[in-house]
């Protein structure tokens, strides 16, 4: 029976790499477990772009350092999200090297288990399983609380996610994002896709028996607000509606600073083209957002104060991660060339993200997840689907 994990699978989450070495360790010193499984362990796939996470590897743990240091790829350039996948109108076929190398692994090994090692940025711990497994999901509710850690039971990541119990949902596919925008919006749903398939599409593609699939999430810094399943006054329609309006706000001032000085950004790095495309992919389905905010009943539904708490600021720490690259793209056009007009962009740009870390911290708790503790979690809900292999 083949098991293959890969790790960074995004190059900002490092996690499942220290995750690899552990096993590696265990698995040269014990020779009975290599004895019913043939293992497959992938250290990091997107070397280079972890290269450029490892300012904040050492810490401090901050969200602040955190943003300061951190790089992802925009959805064509990840190894997660660019496997060929074509629906209804819908079509992609250009698989970036690494995505290829992992292709090539996937249809050689046939594995019976395929872990991502992901994990998420902030909130609290949810997961990603192939298929329904009912009698798995009392322990990967058991192992956070174990090590003290909080499930993410707010929005789901996704609004087209299916969820099997409380923060487990099935493994997204390009097909479900696709039938959500054509169901809930008038806009082509192919427009606003910004990425090709996941692993999920491709293992779809290799026949059965397809193999059992997980992703773990678990956050760099937790907030137990994430599981608060208090009620509030407002309803999931009005604290998204909010929580949009909050992100488009800073689209837009982010938008007044950079496009100034877009022609003095020359240098065609990894930094820029990130933050390039995902701000124009803010700009781009802010609209379609707000529809599928509109036009789905289930949002009328009361807010929890996780709910709440997923909409006001863990989605506003993502967009910050984001608008952060852009001071590391400028500070890194600048060391080609001191140009006066670049610096005025990052003196202004540094109040925007020095407020929206400000609102997170004044009205969230948080705390640094320990390492430990973050390779605990993947690792053990690796243990608890064995037995359904």
């Amino acid at each position: 029976m083949a098991l293959l994990f890969y790790a960074c699978p995004h190059p900002n989450e490092p996690i499942g790499a220290m995750l690899v070495s552990y096993l590696l360790d265990q698995l040269l010193t014990h020779e009975d477990l290599r004895g019913t499984f043939t293992w497959h362990l992938l250290p990091c796939i997107d070397p280079d772009g972890t290269r450029l996470n490892e300012g904040w590897f050492n810490g401090p743990f901050t969200i602040r350092h955190y943003a300061a240091e951190f790089y992802r790829p925009p959805g064509m350039e990840q190894v997660e999200w660019t496997f060929p996948v074509q629906h209804k109108r819908f079509t992609f076929d250009a698989p970036i090297p690494e995505t290829q190398a992992l292709m090539a692994a996937l249809r050689e090994v046939r594995p019976t288990f395929v872990y991502a090692l992901h994990n998420a940025g902030f909130g609290g711990v949810y997961y990603y399983i192939s298929r329904d497994l009912p009698e798995v999901y009392p322990a990967f509710h058991h192992i956070p609380e174990s090590l003290g850690l909080v499930l993410a039971q707010g929005e789901p990541e996704m609004p087209w996610a299916v969820e099997f119990a409380p923060a487990i949902f099935k493994d997204s596919s390009v097909a479900e994002a696709y039938d959500y925008f054509e169901t809930f919006t008038d806009e082509d749903p192919a427009r606003l896709i910004s990425s090709g398939g996941s692993s999920g599409d491709f293992l779809n593609t290799l026949g059965e028996p397809r193999a059992l699939a997980l992703v773990t999430e678990l956050p760099y810094f937790q907030a137990s607000a994430v599981a608060d399943h208090s009620l509030t006054p407002l309803s999931r329609r009005e604290v998204r509606l909010t929580g949009l309006a909050t992100m488009e706000r800073l689209t837009a001032q982010v938008e007044a600073i950079y496009q100034p000085v877009r022609p003095l950004m020359t240098l065609d790095s990894r930094l820029h083209r990130a933050f390039r495309l995902f701000h124009e992919h803010y700009l781009l389905t802010a609209d379609s957002q707000r529809q599928g905010i509109l036009n789905d009943e289930k949002t009328l539904k009361p807010a929890t104060v996780a709910q709440k708490t997923d909409a006001l600021y863990v989605s506003q720490f993502y967009q910050l991660l984001i608008y952060s690259m852009l001071d590391r793209a400028i500070r890194l056009q600048q060391e080609q060339e001191e140009i006066p007009a670049l610096e005025t962009a990052r003196q202004h740009l540094k109040p925007l993200l020095e407020a929206g870390f400000k609102e997170i911290e004044t009205n969230l708790e948080y705390q640094a997840v320990p390492i430990r503790r973050a390779v605990q979690m993947q690792l053990g809900a690796f243990l608890a689907v064995l037995p359904s292999l």
